[in-house]
């Protein structure tokens, strides 16, 4: 090869590296200008995982009510619960109705445990929402609903 054949393929080489590098700036020029108008924000609004992103405000869902037996000294009594559970994924959320009842085996198990006079005198609400609270997450331990679940409270608490 001499020098005048090297010099020849340079040239050659670094024209067609413009050639590539001029149509690759013109095409995507020609793309951005006929697509329709994207800011930065609804490309990655169309990227995110909507569906798993956590919302702003917390929101509810209620659990069906339960009604447990407690032992007193004299007789049986009862205990009316209303729960509800906070999350800011309500979408994850919207299936722990068909696991009422491992809800209510827990809170069964945890109320048969307990005697009619121990609630009666028991004034602070706090300690027996934890104690539902603490039962309620142990028994979704093994469930995709534990992520999801931010508190458990008491909306409703009747002993008769």
């Amino acid at each position: 090869m001499t020098k005048r054949n090297t010099i020849m393929i340079f040239v050659a080489m670094l024209l067609t590296c413009l050639t590539v590098s001029a149509a690759t700036v013109a095409g995507t020029v020609w793309y951005m200008q006929n697509q329709n108008k994207l800011d930065f924000k609804s490309v990655l609004s169309r990227l995110s995982l909507s569906d798993n992103k956590p919302e702003d405000k917390p929101t509810f869902h209620s659990l069906e009510k339960l009604v447990l037996g407690v032992k007193g000294k004299q007789q049986t009594h009862f205990i009316m619960l209303e729960i509800a559970v906070k999350t800011h994924k309500p979408e994850q959320i919207k299936a722990i109705d068909g696991y009422m009842p491992l809800v209510r085996n827990a809170l069964l198990r945890l109320f048969s445990n307990k005697a009619y006079e121990d609630l009666q005198a028991q004034r602070e609400i706090d300690t027996l929402q934890n104690e539902v609270k603490a039962t309620l997450l142990t028994a979704f331990a093994d469930t995709h609903f534990v992520q999801d679940i931010d508190d458990v409270i008491l909306t409703k608490y009747v002993i008769q």
